[in-house]
């Protein structure tokens, strides 16, 4: 005859034996990996406002004393182009503007440094080629409508200098939407009591 207590018994072990081997995993989950991934990915205001994360892929892994290390690429897809961004980035000045007198004379300062570099003329050709081929997105159409010519052109420039110079490294101009970028990432994660938890991207 079987033994009911010796069965339960049996059950109780490797019920517990799953539980452990559960909590005691060498590497972060799949699952565990991604939401980091994502959470880590959207904590940079460019990608978290202005793409969407198309693919993301684990690339490598390893541990490395307590911590593990996973290396991976992730596909982001521009929701806007350049000048639907600036746009966006000029109605953030315009607001701000509003509330802060000091917007006003560093962008005058910044416009002057900008012209001595030579920034503006290249922008003025880029905005000359997108009004040829009618590619200026309706909320700049009517912005520039709405200001004199130099009030606007002024906003536009401070726009991009502001654009390039906390995202150029990573968009240029000629960022369409639909455009996709790969960005590389190293993730670093903890054994925890709650299990693996990701601490540190770069």
């Amino acid at each position: 005859m079987f033994s009911f207590k010796k069965i339960s018994w049996t059950c109780l072990l490797l019920a517990a034996c799953t539980v452990l081997s559960g909590c005691m995993k060498d590497a972060p989950s799949q699952s565990t990996y991604e939401e980091y991934f994502r959470t880590s990915i959207q904590s940079y205001d460019l990608y978290k406002e202005y793409f969407d994360i198309a693919k993301l892929e684990k690339l490598n892994g390893w541990k490395e004393n307590e911590q593990y290390e996973i290396k991976g690429s992730a596909v982001l897809r521009a929701k806007v182009g350049y000048l639907e961004l600036l746009a966006d980035v000029a109605d953030k000045l315009e607001a701000q503007a509003k509330t802060d007198g000091s917007v006003g004379m560093t962008m005058g300062l910044g416009l002057m440094a900008r012209g001595m570099g030579g920034e503006n003329k290249v922008f003025r050709e880029f905005w000359t080629q997108q009004q040829e081929k009618k590619a200026i997105p309706a909320p700049l159409l009517a912005r520039q409508a709405a200001m004199t010519a130099e009030r606007f052109e002024n906003l536009l420039q401070w726009s991009d200098q502001l654009v390039q110079d906390n995202y150029g490294a990573i968009i240029s101009r000629q960022l369409k939407k639909g455009d996709e970028l790969t960005r590389i990432y190293t993730l670093s994660f903890r054994q925890t009591e709650k299990g693996w938890m990701g601490f540190n991207a770069r």
